[in-house]
């Protein structure tokens, strides 16, 4: 860190200390500033220090809008502490450097990146990620904050998914003594009417940039295009977007419908709060969950009618064995069963194979369609046998419980069709019974 700075050094141009903080590296650069990595001994913890671009000339009026960027985001340390906010927990000037210090999130990314129709989220994804806006947004609402420039660029993924709304560098904050920066101030596209056309801003023209967001997650596309800029206001203020399910055909009436609602051109008709919209997110993603669980249960379905265990039973029985069952995966090397062990559950392999062992001794092997688990048929009697991953391996366990709560036909196919597997087994190689 002390080593004197050279002509095509990575470090050229970085400070070695921002205030109190030791600069580690220069980690991105915005339309507003620098932001550097330093490190919290304080607190023991990572952060990042946004260097403001301010201009020498108090009179240029770039320099005084990020001068007042920098006091309204500077208006924000511990303000905003919400999970889904990127918390500011310190901000400075020092011999005319403005910065603020914020929670440095390692390996994250803006949705930038999502709004590729080459490139989109998966749609809950979608639905979980704006869900998180809306929460976030309506505590800074309930607490006079109004962000004003909602959009891709301005949210952040961290590597387990979870969302950061940053950069409130433009927010309108009740009762506050710092000074606004007025007329058009945000990025176009994603501007609600009323911010275009400069009228009162309420907490609902974030909701309508949310919309736009989540529009464009969906799609690829923002909601309006225009050739140059005065075509795409009007669009805004007066245009309708193109139907989502043209640009994305898997898209539900339900969701589209929560879309649309966010970019309604009169506030009044939008939803009144955050939690509103993270309501009708919740029941869509709902039925997402339900639709999807539906479509696996159809996925298993196929793959046991295919099974030679199942080749005797009727669909609907099939389908009361599903019921009655769970699906479970297994690694390479994993006890499915040990022995000692006491058990109701039958077994079925669906793919893989597994190593039957006694005594620490590979007995005998199951594959696709064998089946396990007949101390089942004896109260209280312990398994004989470990049953061991020998590859990856998908089973489903069936419960002896509900199997006695599926039809009687059913459960005299079950039993019949596994004491014959059994029996065969037994013949084959009677080391093998568990």
């Amino acid at each position: 860190m002390g080593q004197p700075r050279i002509a095509g050094n990575p470090m050229a141009g970085v400070p070695e200390k921002i205030g109190k903080y030791v600069i580690i590296n220069e980690v991105g650069q915005g339309s507003t500033g620098r932001v550097f990595l330093s490190h919290d001994p304080y607190y023991g913890r990572d952060v990042a220090i946004k260097l403001y671009n301010v201009e020498t000339d108090p009179d240029d009026s770039r320099s005084r809008v990020t001068r007042k960027m920098f006091f309204n985001e500077a208006h924000m340390v511990g303000k905003l502490q919400h999970p889904n906010i990127l918390p500011i927990y310190d901000a400075g000037e020092e011999n005319g450097k403005y910065y603020i210090v914020t929670e440095h999130v390692h390996g994250a990314r803006t949705l930038t990146a999502y709004c590729r129709p080459d490139n989109l989220l998966a749609v809950d994804d979608v639905v979980q990620i704006i869900f998180k806006c809306a929460k976030a947004l309506h505590y800074a609402h309930h607490r006079g904050v109004i962000h004003r420039d909602i959009k891709p660029s301005n949210v952040m993924l961290t590597l387990d998914n979870d969302v950061r709304i940053i950069d409130f560098g433009i927010a309108l904050v009740k009762d506050s003594d710092v000074s606004r920066i007025e007329g058009i101030a945000g990025s176009p596209s994603y501007m609600s009417p009323e911010q275009i056309q400069s009228d009162e801003l309420t907490s609902r023209s974030d909701l309508y940039s949310l919309g736009a967001v989540m529009y464009e997650l969906l799609t690829g596309y923002r909601p309006f295009r225009g050739s140059n800029l005065t075509k795409l206001l009007h669009q805004i203020v007066y245009a309708s977007p193109p139907p989502i399910h043209r640009l994305r055909a898997e898209i539900s009436e339900e969701l589209e419908a929560v879309v649309m609602m966010a970019l309604q051109k009169e506030p009044g008709k939008r939803y009144p709060d955050g939690a509103a919209l993270a309501g009708a997110l919740t029941r869509v993603y709902q039925q997402l969950r339900r639709q999807r669980d539906t479509l696996d249960r159809q996925e298993q379905f196929g793959l046991m009618r295919r099974l030679r265990f199942f080749h005797d039973f009727s669909h609907e029985e099939i389908w009361e064995i599903l019921r009655a069952s769970e699906w479970q995966t297994y690694a390479d090397g994993d006890d499915i069963v040990r022995e000692g062990e006491m058990d109701e559950r039958f077994y079925i392999i669906i793919s893989g194979r597994a190593d039957v062992v006694v005594g620490g001794r590979r007995v005998g092997g199951l594959g696709s369609g064998d089946c396990f688990g007949e101390t089942s048929y004896v109260r209280g009697a312990v398994r004989t046998a470990t049953i061991r991953a020998a590859t990856d391996v998908t089973l489903i366990r069936v419960s002896a419980t509900l199997l006695e709560q599926a039809s009687t036909a059913c459960q005299l196919r079950f039993n019949k069709v596994f004491l014959r597997a059994l029996i065969q087994r037994l013949q084959s190689d009677g080391k093998s019974s568990t």
